[in-house]
C-alpha cells in the first residue's frame, strides 16, 4: 500500500504534468487535472476514502458494475443525456415520474455542467445535447419546464437553427398546455349536456 507521502509525491508529479497552464492547447487538460486533484483529495483525507469505499461496496452488494467516476468532458455529459433520453422512450407516459424526469432533465444542465460546455465549446456535441433534452423533455409538463429554456439557449450559443428548434419546441408546449387546460372542463360540459338531454327525453 502507498504511503501518504508517495501518494503526495505522484500527486504533484501528475498534478505539474496535466496542469491547464501547462497544456493550454488541450483543452481537456483541466478535465484531467480535475480528476487528479479530486482522487489525491479522496485518499488522503479519510473521510471522503471511507465514503468512497462504502460506494464501492454498495455497487459489490448489488452487484452493480463500478466503475471510477469519469472527467466531466461534454462526451460524458452527452452520454448521460442520451441514456436518460432513451430510458424516457420507454416509459408510459401516462404512468412516468414526471418530477423525476424533470430533476434528471435540470441536473444535466446544472452549474458545473454548463460552465463545462460553454468552456470547450464543442458546437456539434452541444447541439446533440440541446437535441437529446428537447427529445426527453417532450413528454413533461411544460409548467416544468420554465428553468430549462434559459439553459438550452445558452447552450444553443447563439446558433440560429438550434435556437429556432428551442423556441419552436416551447410554443408547441405552450399550446398543449392550453389545449390540456381546457380538455377537462370541455368533456364535463359536454357531458352534463348529454346527461341533460337524456333526463329531458326521458320526461
Amino acid at each position: 500500500m502507498s504511503t501518504r507521502d508517495e501518494i503526495k509525491r505522484q500527486y504533484r508529479k501528475l498534478a505539474q504534468q496535466f496542469h491547464p497552464d501547462k497544456n493550454q492547447n488541450d483543452k481537456y487538460a483541466a478535465a484531467r487535472f480535475h480528476d487528479i486533484k479530486e482522487a489525491y483529495e479522496t485518499l488522503t483525507q479519510p473521510a471522503k476514502k471511507e465514503a468512497w469505499l462504502q460506494e464501492r461496496w454498495l455497487h459489490q452488494v448489488y452487484h452493480e458494475n463500478y466503475t471510477d467516476k469519469e472527467p466531466l468532458t461534454p462526451y460524458s455529459i452527452l452520454d448521460k443525456v442520451l441514456k436518460l433520453d432513451k430510458y424516457v422512450s420507454t416509459q408510459d407516459v401516462f404512468r412516468m415520474d414526471q418530477e423525476g424526469i424533470t430533476d434528471r432533465i435540470l441536473k444535466l444542465v446544472s452549474e458545473e455542467n454548463m460552465d463545462c460546455l460553454l468552456q470547450f465549446k464543442e458546437q456539434e456535441i452541444n447541439k446533440t445535447i440541446v437535441q437529446y433534452l428537447l427529445s426527453a423533455a417532450s413528454p413533461i409538463d411544460p409548467i416544468r419546464l420554465s428553468r430549462l429554456w434559459p439553459k438550452l439557449e445558452q447552450i444553443a450559443n447563439e446558433d440560429p437553427v438550434l435556437l429556432n428548434d428551442i423556441r419552436v419546441f416551447q410554443k408547441k408546449k405552450k399550446k398543449q398546455a392550453q389545449k390540456e387546460k381546457w380538455t377537462l372542463p370541455i368533456v364535463i360540459l359536454v357531458t352534463i349536456l348529454i346527461c341533460s338531454l337524456i333526463y329531458f327525453a326521458g320526461k
